[in-house]
């Protein structure tokens, strides 16, 4: 049987059938009918309500995408709209189609598409935690201050207007700048400065990363939409494109004797700093994060039952709702905070300090500040030289538990989400595993000097057959 060719095919057709066969991105392969129908419009979830009673649709043409507003909440006279909009963007192009039908848009665009708009929009509609807001706003105002050159002596003055004067200036610039290509210079930069020194290499890698994959979030997928609504961010979006680094292995491993620290915690702390001495313990042995401790509350310690609590509460917000959970309790460390109670029965948190807060919109950092400072400091004195000293307690704890455990106990005992997370950067090895394969082929370990190999005899027969019994 003869093939028919496609134009022979589509002449015989009905006529209803025929534009299935062109399968184009305008067409709607249900009705027939091109974004420039009505019809188009009025299937599935094309027109949208967001949280007005009209209904918007999302147009895109050359990497411009912005919302509509269709003004009706009738859904043909909305799909009728539609229909309209897009024949527009078709004739006349996406600027003249932003004037027409969203003049107010136009005029913000050219007056305030700016960083400090986009920032404030995403802090609007985005439902992050505030901690996290402040991390995404942070690096991507980093980024742009680096990429513009806009430096100053006091950013870090909170007090006389410094770090306002520097915000406002990065607040100024306008986000149709902050390009993809000009990102990916700035992450060349930045890499390239450190690659001389392997060790400088692997942090800038580790920052870079961290402050692109902060400042992407603003332009997140969820979010966009309603971003659009408020300030039409330009497209291409300042990361499309931008990928991370490879990045270098986060696995722990520890330089520390924790023991030793314990032991030295209690000599040094115990007696003349109670409350430093409280952080030691919930960061050592109980495995808290630093804002964990900071905000723990003495009703999260069930006496009865030897276990701590650690939930989100009216004063504190978790990490993640993964990051709540129970840590079971040793007899001592529940007979000292068993002591520490008694001393103050009223006491709302567990740890005091001299200017700590209940109200964490107070304060720009943590309630006890005070108390975590000379805490750092002690523990640098014992050797603990890393960023974040009490970060590192943690680890120590999560190598310990998994070494103990399994690395499955560990997981649950630093209320991780994944598993992987544990295994990939916290257990550290504490179990001396060595080859019984070669066991007694060597010879003993000389007690000083080297070993001259010319004296070492050869293992006989007998040697080695008893080294073979030795494996396993």
């Amino acid at each position: 049987m003869d093939t028919l060719n496609d134009d022979h095919q589509r002449s015989s057709m009905p006529e209803k059938i025929a534009p299935l066969l062109h399968r184009s991105k305008h067409l709607d392969l249900r009705t027939g009918a091109s974004k420039a129908d009505s019809r188009y419009w009025l299937i599935g979830k094309r027109l949208v309500l967001h949280d007005s009673a009209n209904y918007s649709i999302q147009l895109s043409k050359q990497r411009q995408r912005a919302w509509f507003p269709l003004g009706t909440p009738n859904k043909k006279s909305a799909a009728a709209k539609a229909a309209e909009i897009y024949s527009f963007i078709q004739a006349h192009g996406w600027q003249a189609t932003i004037e027409r039908y969203k003049p107010a848009a136009a005029s913000r665009d050219s007056e305030s598409a700016t960083v400090g708009a986009l920032i404030g929009a995403a802090c609007r509609i985005s439902s992050a935690r505030r901690q996290s807001l402040a991390a995404y706003t942070k690096a991507f105002r980093l980024i742009v201050a680096e990429i513009k050159g806009i430096k100053s002596d006091r950013k870090h003055d909170f007090h006389s207007g410094g770090q306002v004067e520097w915000r406002n200036q990065i607040d100024a610039v306008q986000l149709a700048t902050i390009t993809p290509a000009e990102i990916m210079a700035w992450k060349n930069r930045r890499l390239r400065e450190a690659e001389a020194d392997p060790l400088a290499k692997r942090r800038a890698i580790v920052t870079v990363n961290s402050l692109i994959r902060n400042a992407k979030a603003l332009f997140g997928k969820k979010i966009l939409p309603f971003i659009d609504q408020t300030v039409t961010v330009p497209r291409p979006l300042p990361f499309e494109g931008i990928s991370l680094e490879k990045a270098p292995s986060m696995r722990y491993v520890s330089k520390i004797d924790p023991y030793a620290i314990l032991a030295s915690a209690r000599e040094d702390l115990a007696e003349t700093e109670p409350e430093g001495f409280k952080v030691i313990l919930l960061a050592l042995v109980c495995g808290l994060r630093r804002s964990e401790i900071d905000h723990l509350l003495w009703r999260a310690f069930d006496f009865p039952n030897s276990k701590l609590r650690v939930e989100a509460s009216e004063y504190h917000e978790l990490k993640s709702e993964d990051s709540a959970g129970e840590i079971d309790l040793d007899a001592d460390t529940l007979a000292l905070f068993r002591g520490y109670r008694a001393k103050n029965p009223k006491a709302l948190f567990v740890l005091e300090g001299p200017d700590a807060t209940t109200d964490p919109q107070k304060t720009r950092g943590y309630r006890c500040d005070a108390v975590f400072k000379p805490v750092l400091a002690w523990l640098r004195s014992q050797g603990v030289d890393a960023l974040k000293p009490l970060h590192t307690m943690r680890k120590e704890i999560g190598s310990i538990i998994a070494s103990e455990h399994g690395i499955f106990e560990a997981s649950r005992y630093l209320r991780h989400s994944d598993i992987r997370i544990t295994s990939a950067i916290y257990a550290d090895k504490k179990k001396i595993v060595t080859p019984k394969t070669f066991a007694g082929l060597l010879g003993a370990a000389p007690t000083a000097g080297t070993v001259d190999f010319n004296k070492v005899e050869t293992p006989g027969p007998d040697a080695k057959k008893s080294a073979r019994n030795n494996k396993g």
